[in-house]
C-alpha cells in the first residue's frame, strides 16, 4: 500500500509509535513482508534500541535475534529482530555498516540477551561489537580471526553455491 506522494502507507503500522519513541533519532522506515522495518544509522542504533525498549506504548522487552547481512560492496547490515512480549508485536531494526568500518556499539547495555548473539555475529560476519564485555569466540579457533563464514568473500563460498545447485523448486531453476 502507498501513499498518494509515492512513500509507504504505514498508518496501519505501529510506525505512528515508533517514530515518536525515536523523535530526535535519525530513522527511515519501510515495510517488510510481515512487520516494520526501520534503519537507524550506527551511531544513533543503540539509543534508538533503548528508547523502543523504554517506549510504554512500544515495550520492546525481548531481543529475538540479531543477526548481519552481507551486501558485499554495500557493507554489512546489523539486523536487530525486537518483539513486545506485552504488546505482542514486532519490529526489525538494521543499521548499515561500511566495509571500512564493521564495528558498531554494543546492545548488551539494552538487552542480555545481545551478548551471545553479538559474539556469534563478530564470528560470522567480522563485525565488531564496541563495549562488549565478553568478545571470546564461540565457535570459531580463538587465532581464526581473518576468515568469516557468513560473509560472501569467504574462500569455501563458491563449494556452498556448487553443492546448493540443483535444489530449488522446479520453477525456481529456470
Amino acid at each position: 500500500m502507498t501513499s498518494e506522494a509515492g512513500a509507504p502507507d504505514l498508518s496501519s503500522t505501529i510506525w505512528p509509535q515508533v517514530d515518536r519513541a525515536l523523535s530526535g533519532i535519525s530513522v527511515e522506515p519501510e515495510m517488510g513482508v510481515l512487520d516494520l522495518i526501520v534503519r537507524i544509522p550506527k551511531d544513533e542504533v543503540v539509543r534508538g534500541l533503548r528508547a523502543l525498549k523504554r517506549a510504554e506504548d512500544l515495550n520492546f522487552d525481548y531481543l529475538r535475534c540479531l543477526t548481519a547481512i552481507d551486501w558485499e560492496d554495500q557493507g554489512i547490515d546489523v539486523v536487530y529482530h525486537l518483539y513486545s512480549t506485552t504488546k505482542k508485536h514486532n519490529l526489525t531494526v538494521k543499521t548499515t555498516l561500511p566495509n571500512t568500518d564493521l564495528t558498531v556499539d554494543t546492545a548488551t547495555t539494552v538487552w542480555r540477551a545481545a551478548n551471545w548473539l553479538e559474539r556469534e555475529t563478530a564470528e560470522m560476519f567480522g563485525v565488531r561489537f564496541n563495549g562488549h564485555p565478553d568478545p571470546r569466540t564461540l565457535l570459531m579457533p580463538e587465532d581464526m580471526d581473518d576468515t568469516f563464514p557468513l560473509r560472501k568473500d569467504h574462500p569455501l563460498q563458491d563449494i556452498k553455491l556448487i553443492q546448493g545447485e540443483g535444489i530449488a523448486f522446479p520453477e525456481e531453476q529456470e
